[in-house]
């Protein structure tokens, strides 16, 4: 399915990669090879006989902008009361104002320059009492979708906020029969089994005849029901075997309860109690999930293994979850409120790390973020995204191709 909407994706994206990276620090998108550059290897603006050379300069720490000036014959000219001032436009109407200092031969930017860095640029340069204004636009992980294909992919928009992050620690675990809710079946006389009435794995009444034994006192016939409605998880007799009261027959668990099993390790003794959430989820198989709460802590460590081991006990009246399936324990410690959170569906990992995809109309742009503790299903955004911004929360994964493609001809 997901190699279906890839190739379904791919076949309908309109105007990929819009990949004009135009400051030095980046590669240059095809296309942009024709850009004037300074002898800095920064974007060459001229208008009436002056000429401003801008580097995005990312070899001294965070990015920021510098900027020399030069006249009509390209000879430097050192600044000295000018006043230079670059206005960023970005994607979802957000506005960066840069200015500047001087320094030296130079002007330095006060201010580094977020990701992406993608933006259409304003630079005014005030100087002898004239007004000097250039523009230009650069795109840096931005794509755009025809709407049939965001319709089409699936790809749905959220909004960013704030949100509550289960801190829990996780434990390899296992489904058991409820030892509270088995039973083991045993003849009341000893003699030998005439007739067996059930077979593994049958649904069983309470007072229904699961055998029938020919008693070696009475020589006479007689019926052993059970004793609880449940399902045959173990049978252990046959037909004429010869029997005593300590021959179990069958055992007979009733299902709509399991226990799952895991265990605590030294360094969470103490820290997990009885009545904590638990978060399961399976291990192999069929993807399965559900939640219970912590019903019992061993109070010792083993003595070989130096470990504790706790019990949760699961609803399963819809039989999901099978005796012997191994799970993930994930045992909420505290909930912790976020400013910003995000599903974990709307991170995608490119090579210079974790993003999200802010949208704008039919326009996704790669998002650079630091993320912080995560549950498994939300993760906290420490830096690069504020709360409010609209963003890719599902489906994401299907954009990371192509923001990637862009994201390339970005050098840090």
């Amino acid at each position: 399915m997901r190699t279906a909407l890839l190739l379904l994706l791919a076949a309908t994206l309109v105007g990929c990669a819009r990949e004009a990276r135009e400051t030095a620090g980046h590669d240059h998108a095809e296309g942009d090879h024709d850009e004037a550059r300074g002898p800095h290897g920064g974007r060459l603006l001229e208008a009436d006989g002056l000429r401003l050379e801008l580097l995005l300069a990312e070899d001294e720490g965070p990015p920021t902008f510098k900027a020399w000036r030069h006249d009509a014959a390209m000879k430097p000219m050192r600044p000295a009361m000018e006043r230079l001032v670059v206005v960023l436009e970005r994607l979802g109407g957000r506005r960066d104002t840069i200015g500047f200092r001087i320094d030296g031969d130079h002007f330095h930017g006060l201010e580094p320059i977020a990701e992406p860095h993608s933006f259409a640029a304003t630079v005014t340069l005030e100087a002898g009492g004239r007004s000097h204004p250039w523009s230009f636009e650069q795109h840096e992980g931005r794509v755009e979708l025809a709407p049939e294909a965001i319709g089409t992919a699936g790809i749905v928009a959220g909004t960013a906020g704030p949100g509550t992050i289960e801190v829990a620690v996780e434990a390899p675990g296992e489904v058991r029969l409820d030892a509270e809710r088995v039973q083991q079946v045993r003849p009341r006389f000893p003699g030998l089994v005439r007739a067996l009435e059930k077979r593994l794995g049958d649904a069983v009444r309470a007072g229904e005849t699961l055998a029938r034994i020919h008693s070696n006192e009475s020589l006479a016939e007689y019926e052993i029901a059970a004793s609880m409605a449940g399902t045959i998880v173990a049978q252990d007799a046959t037909v004429g075997q010869a029997v005593d009261r300590e021959t179990i027959l069958y055992t007979v668990a009733d299902l709509s309860s399991v226990w799952i099993d895991f265990p605590i390790y030294p360094q969470n003794v103490g820290a997990i109690r009885p009545g904590l959430p638990v978060r399961i989820r399976s291990g192999s198989g069929p993807p399965l999930s559900g939640r219970g709460t912590v019903r019992y802590v061993g109070p010792l460590l083993e003595q070989d293994t130096r470990v504790s081991y706790g019990r949760v006990v699961l609803d399963n009246r819809d039989r999901r979850w099978q005796p012997g399936l191994y799970v993930t324990v994930a045992v909420t410690l505290q909930r912790v409120a976020v400013p910003v959170a995000v599903p974990d569906d709307a991170i995608v990992r490119l090579a210079a790390g974790p993003a999200v995809c802010r949208v704008e109309g039919n326009s996704f742009e790669a998002q650079p973020v630091v993320t912080g503790r995560s549950d498994g299903a939300v993760t906290e955004i420490v830096d690069g995204l504020e709360p409010g911004v609209r963003i890719v929360v599902k489906n994401a994964f299907l954009l990371k191709a192509e923001v990637g493609k862009a994201e390339a001809h970005h050098e840090h």
